[in-house]
């Protein structure tokens, strides 16, 4: 992962604490969006941001959409052949932001209106959101939004844990010590407010719903995304982070930190604490909803707006509530790190709470039929109005200065202001220094990426523990070197740190 000092820390740091014409376009002209975003989200961006656009501009906005963000480089690959390319703008996730521009896909901003028009125009934004957008300090990407992932969880079911705890302490202490040597760290007690939770108090939780029966049946009930795709090794991206992994340490991928974050998911995955629906369907995050409504997730990492899906609006049937009961929504802060391997009686060291720090830009393709209509198009969806309607309707975390300013105008206070409060926690967990963690920003980190996603799937999803016993992490260095190092230095070539 790549540490950016973010320009304006300053001013960065300043917001968090306050947080906690078509220009150039020809009338008639027609251009794709390339996005992806939930149901209720799309309906929204269609029927009330591209309608006013094509009214205003007088030209025609289509949307095609992707499922998985490593699909854009196939799509705009495919763009690059045709005699007319249709894409002109794509929303496009922080992790593919370099990986499209080393490989030639994106156009600097300043090659579609002035260079000085692009910096005024960029000037309105926070200066994060513009300095991730920026590669090698040149304008490529318009922000739309800056994303965190934080914890959910049903309220009554943590309250459910913590009160049998005492009555699964024995069981789980046993389980524990086949798998670590010791079992509960020394002088463990299980918080009740999941704000102060580390990686075992996950484990406490998840194994005590496991081993009650709920709806009559006993099942695994806490998740992530698990779906062969972006979203799940930005989990897995996350959780080495927070037990201390560098860039060099997940694309080495054996070093200690990233083969513990693996030893702990194999451990999660073979005790029964996930929801096997999680690669068994396998579940993207609209897939986590429904495990919540059927009453089958209690806990799951899910980002900010997926928690506004989640909790949903009584006034919108366009957005019902995923909630059994509506008032028992939790959340909080991610849970600390700490290793799985223990040293006379204690985690063997603590990670932290910070991971890496993301979210969503606008970017125009080499091949785009109209970039300044493009370009236009992307101011407009992120001028003040639009991103105060959008921001307060789905729980994004705003990118413009002149709302950061003024919050009480976008967020109520309530269920809204909670989602947005813990947010902001969370991401000023990961502003604890000057250096922003970001996923490794280089053009392999797609590549990279889906490697990591099909270790997760050997190692912990389909490794047989009845046949092969427990793994310790010399096991799991040992099976990540000889099954998919080879693979990780193919993809890196003479970058593969030694």
């Amino acid at each position: 992962m790549r540490h950016v000092r973010a320009v304006g820390m300053a001013c960065v740091a300043g917001a968090l604490v306050l947080l906690g014409g078509c220009t150039g376009g020809k009338q008639g002209n027609e251009l794709t969006v390339l996005i992806r975003m939930m149901p209720a989200q799309q309906r929204f961006f269609r029927d009330e941001i591209v309608k006013a656009f094509e009214k205003e501009h007088k030209c025609k906005i289509n949307i095609a959409t992707f499922n998985n963000e490593w699909d854009i480089e196939r799509m705009l690959k495919l763009e690059a052949g045709k005699n007319d390319p249709e894409i002109g703008l794509v929303k496009t996730p922080f992790e593919m932001t370099r990986v499209l521009v080393a490989k030639g896909y994106m156009q600097k901003l300043a090659d579609i209106v002035d260079s000085s028009q692009v910096m005024q125009d960029i000037a309105e934004y926070h200066p994060l959101a513009t300095a991730l957008g920026m590669v090698d300090e040149v304008p490529y990407y318009i922000p739309r939004k800056l994303e965190t992932r934080i914890l959910f969880y049903r309220k009554s079911k943590v309250a459910e844990a913590v009160a049998k705890f005492p009555q699964h302490r024995s069981r789980i202490n046993a389980e524990l010590k086949k798998r670590n040597g010791y079992g509960l760290p020394k002088g463990y007690a299980l918080e009740e407010q999941p704000g102060e939770w580390d990686f075992y108090d996950l484990f406490v939780v998840g194994t005590i719903w496991a081993n009650e029966e709920y709806n009559g049946v006993k099942v695994g009930r806490m998740a992530h995304r698990g779906a062969r795709y972006g979203g799940t090794a930005l989990f897995l991206v996350d959780r080495a982070i927070q037990l201390g992994a560098d860039e060099d340490d997940l694309m080495r991928l054996t070093g200690d930190k990233t083969t513990e974050m693996y030893l702990w998911e194999n451990m999660l995955v073979q005790s029964g604490t996930y929801n096997p629906g999680m690669w068994q369907d396998p579940w993207k995050g609209s897939n986590i909803y429904n495990g919540i409504k059927d009453g089958k997730v209690f806990l799951a990492y899910l980002q900010q707006i997926d928690c506004f899906l989640v909790h949903g609006w009584k006034e919108d049937p366009g957005m019902p509530t995923y909630l059994p009961d509506i008032d028992d929504m939790g959340l909080s802060v991610v849970p600390r790190a700490v290793s799985f391997t223990m040293t006379k009686g204690d985690p063997s060291y603590e990670g932290g709470r910070r991971i890496s720090t993301g979210g969503w830009w606008w970017g125009v393709p080499k091949t785009s039929p109209d970039a300044e209509l493009a370009y236009a198009f992307a101011r407009f969806v992120t001028n003040k109005e639009n991103q105060a309607r959008e921001c307060a309707k789905f729980g994004m975390i705003p990118v413009r200065k002149d709302i950061l300013s003024n919050l009480p105008e976008v967020f109520d206070e309530g269920w809204v202001g909670d989602i947005f409060e813990v947010s902001i926690d969370q991401i000023r967990t990961q502003f604890e220094s000057e250096d922003i963690v970001t996923v490794p920003l280089n053009k392999y980190y797609s590549q990279i990426a889906q490697n990591m996603v099909e270790a997760w799937y050997k190692l912990c999803v389909d490794y047989n523990e009845d046949e092969q016993g427990t793994i310790d992490l010399a096991t799991m260095k040992m099976r990540l070197g000889s099954d998919f190092v080879p693979k990780q230095k193919e993809i890196l070539g003479d970058a593969y740190p030694e």
